[in-house]
């Protein structure tokens, strides 16, 4: 996506929010295509929200009263993530990056986040 299209995706997704009587600055913006970028496809193609995600990846922490729940770290991470302030480098990012992978979900052509192919930059 060039410049163009993504500066367009923001302007629609602020007079959206304008319409409903909300204020988002361009950065709230951005972070809002982000997140439902990576939710949409995680809820259309396997029916899950980040945390389920989480879970079903297993990534999970302590099983509480019979439920299962994600690891609050990685939880964190990942919604960092979502927020756009971690580009999953590290060896958690890695993991939820196969994770994703596994689960056919695109991270690598958000409009407003994309994450580079680790691999190619390793060579």
């Amino acid at each position: 996506m060039d410049a163009i299209e993504q500066m367009q995706m923001i302007m629609a997704t602020l007079a959206e929010a304008k319409a409903n009587g909300k204020e988002l600055t361009i950065e709230q913006a951005q972070r809002k295509l982000h997140r439902e970028y990576i939710t949409r496809q995680l809820w259309n193609k396997h029916g899950l929200r980040p945390k389920g995600f989480l879970v079903i990846s297993g990534f999970i922490g302590d099983d509480e009263d019979g439920f299962v729940s994600p690891d609050p770290k990685i939880d964190t991470i990942f919604n960092s993530y979502l927020n756009m302030s971690n580009k999953l480098t590290g060896s958690t990012g890695r993991h939820l990056r196969k994770a994703m992978d596994e689960l056919g979900i695109d991270y690598q052509n958000s409009p407003t986040y994309p994450l580079d192919n680790l691999e190619e930059n390793a060579a």
